[in-house]
C-alpha cells in the first residue's frame, strides 16, 4: 500500500492540476474545431480582451483576433484541418505555458497543402475559465501535397498583404 504525505491540502492541488490540464487540452482541442468551422465568434472567444495570436499575421485583443480570422484566414482557403498532438504544459497559479505540435491540411485554389509546426501558448485563467493570453504558431513547412514536405507559408499583414520583409 502506498502512503503520501502533505494530507489533503496536497491532495486538493493534484486533483485541481489535473482539472486545469483537462480544461486547457478542451480549450487546445476546442481552437482546432471551430476554427475548422469558421466559428469566428467561438475562435474569439477562446482568447483573453487583449488576447493576442501571431503567425501569418500578428492580431491584439480579441476583437482584432475576431477581425483576423473571420476577414482575412476566411478567405485564404476552400477548407482547413487542424491536428494538435504532443502538448506540455506549465501550471502556475492562473497562468500557464506550453506547447503543442500541428499538423494543418488545406485546400486553396483547388490545390491540397500540407503544413506542419507548433503553437506556443500561455494562457490565464479568467473569471474562472482558461483562455489564451497569447497563441503563437511556428511552421516547419507549408507546401502543396504534390510537392511533399517543402516550402514556407507566406506571412502576411493583417489585411492579407504579404508582410515584407518576410520573417526568416
Amino acid at each position: 500500500m502506498t502512503t503520501t504525505t502533505g494530507g489533503g491540502a496536497d491532495l486538493a492541488a493534484r486533483i485541481r492540476a489535473l482539472e486545469d490540464r483537462a480544461e486547457i487540452a478542451e480549450l487546445r482541442a476546442q481552437y482546432c474545431h471551430v476554427l475548422d468551422d469558421r466559428d469566428w465568434d467561438g475562435l474569439a472567444a477562446l482568447f483573453t480582451e487583449d488576447g493576442e495570436f501571431e503567425g501569418l499575421a500578428h492580431a491584439v485583443g480579441r476583437t482584432e483576433v475576431h477581425r483576423f480570422f473571420s476577414e482575412t484566414v476566411a478567405r485564404l482557403g476552400e477548407g482547413y484541418w487542424h491536428f494538435c498532438t504532443n502538448p506540455t504544459l506549465t501550471l502556475d497559479g492562473d497562468r500557464a505555458t506550453g506547447r503543442i505540435s500541428m499538423e494543418y491540411l488545406s485546400v486553396t485554389g483547388g490545390v491540397s497543402y500540407v503544413s506542419a509546426g507548433h503553437y506556443v501558448d500561455t494562457l490565464l485563467r479568467v473569471d474562472g475559465r482558461w483562455k489564451f493570453r497569447k497563441r503563437k504558431i511556428s511552421f516547419y513547412y507549408f507546401a502543396p501535397l504534390a510537392q511533399g514536405f517543402t516550402g514556407r507559408p507566406t506571412f502576411i499583414n493583417i489585411d492579407g498583404t504579404p508582410r515584407v520583409p518576410q520573417p526568416n
